[in-house]
């Protein structure tokens, strides 16, 4: 369960270094109605209700807080700055890094217990006939395609699984699952901004054909696991995750240029993004959830 407030400080000791703060639940997602004496707050999204009474009737003392803010302030201004970049190198042929510092690289490793982790698959629309018209042009394109928004991965704290020879699929694996599932739906709006506002401008500009993509992603349980040949000696590594496989399946189904989400990953959202999200229609016997609900967001 996600609960959004609006919150103000009213209090800050400079010795002591303790904050007090005055909340209220969003008015952007919730409505109130009154119910034996006590007030009740509606979600508008999600349609349950629930009083602070009951709330706060466990206690938050010794709750821990986390924060995972993303690594870029304004993605256009991102944006912006990635396309003069990118536009010298096609000139010089000299790569310049983001100011931004993205956060490292790191291999997914859960152990043995399972994980709560926010999938984002990527596919590049049409890749097969491509890179059949011009495949020294596709690689090229590819490459910086995959360089270029796997950075983005990594201003919005998170590592890429794997790549798919047209695409990629991230993840985000962080204590925080609230600001974790708002990440990745904010690296995935960032991914259609730099796509077509940095990289489709330059290429379009050296001659290349412009790429267009469908993206999809999805919050839930993973687990690593080894799968092994012994008679051979193969051994892998492999995610096992109900939400891994629906994000591409997401992905699979939606239009160029288009970002879609999946129910457990829209229950976990800011309101912001709830206010831009618009439900799909999606065939959820492809996941094995024939009712599952999916949503486009804007």
């Amino acid at each position: 369960m996600r609960t959004d407030f609006v919150s103000e400080v009213t209090s800050y000791d400079e010795a002591t270094r303790i904050v007090s703060f005055r909340m209220e639940p969003d008015p952007r997602r919730y409505s109130t109605f009154e119910k034996d004496g006590e007030t009740y707050y509606l979600d508008k999204y999600l349609r349950y209700a629930f009083s602070l009474k009951d709330m706060l009737a466990g206690g938050w003392d010794g709750m821990p807080c986390y924060t995972l803010s993303p690594r870029i302030e304004s993605t256009p201004d991102y944006a912006q700055a990635r396309q003069s970049a990118l536009s010298g190198e096609i000139e010089t042929g000299k790569y310049t890094p983001p100011v931004e510092n993205p956060r490292e690289h790191s291999e997914l490793d859960l152990g043995e217990s399972e994980h709560q982790l926010g999938f984002l698959s990527v596919d590049i629309c049409g890749a097969t006939a491509l890179r059949k018209r011009n495949r020294a042009g596709f690689d090229r394109a590819y490459e910086l395609f995959t360089r270029e928004l796997g950075t983005v991965v990594g201003q919005f704290n998170g590592s890429i699984l794997k790549t798919k020879g047209d695409g990629f699929i991230a993840y985000i694996d962080h204590p925080s699952f609230t600001r974790l599932c708002d990440n990745i739906v904010d690296m995935g709006l960032s991914f259609l901004v730099v796509l077509h506002q940095s990289l489709n401008p330059v290429l379009e500009k050296a001659g290349f054909e412009l790429l267009n993509i469908r993206i999809g992603a999805d919050y839930g349980e993973a687990v690593v696991k080894k799968f092994s040949i012994p008679a051979t000696g193969f051994t892998v590594q492999e995610v096992a995750s109900d939400a891994l496989n629906r994000a591409v399946k997401i992905e699979e189904a939606c239009e160029p240029n288009e970002f879609w989400i999946g129910r457990c990953l829209y229950e976990l959202i800011h309101v912001q993004w709830l206010e831009r999200a618009t439900e799909t229609s999606f065939d959820g016997t492809c996941v094995g959830m024939p009712d599952y609900k999916t949503y486009r967001v804007r």
